[in-house]
């Protein structure tokens, strides 16, 4: 397994390609921008911004997103750069909810691999 550090979005050049560059798809409660980044593994970057609230709301949408991700890593595919960008609808949801519309994100974004089990 890679080190964290190695998995996480940080540079500004990488942010400006995926959003230049990458393609996105949308639902409810975020906004999904990807793009291939020829490497062998995928990074990963969760951002939410003022529009959703004061400074817990963020931090809980973004611990939403992780989590949520975290739960279907196992069936994306390598070579991605991701970008999670929250939307205000989050605040209220629960994490199996988050779960789900980001999985259906990423499978029309064709990110998902075949066995990915609909819950």
């Amino acid at each position: 397994m890679r080190d964290h550090s190695e998995l996480t979005l940080r540079n500004q050049s990488d942010f400006s390609r995926v959003y230049k560059q990458g393609k996105s798809k949308g639902n409810r409660f975020a906004v999904i921008l990807y793009r291939r980044n020829g490497l062998k593994y995928t990074r990963t970057a969760f951002v939410s911004s003022k529009k959703v609230g004061n400074s817990v709301k963020r931090n809980r949408s973004r611990r939403l997103m992780r989590a949520a991700y975290k739960a279907i890593e196992p069936n994306i595919k390598s070579g991605y750069d991701i970008i999670f960008v929250a939307r205000a609808a989050i605040i209220g949801c629960k994490e199996p909810e988050v779960e789900k519309m980001i999985k259906r994100s990423l499978d029309s974004a064709g990110i998902l691999t075949g066995n990915n089990n609909e819950k």
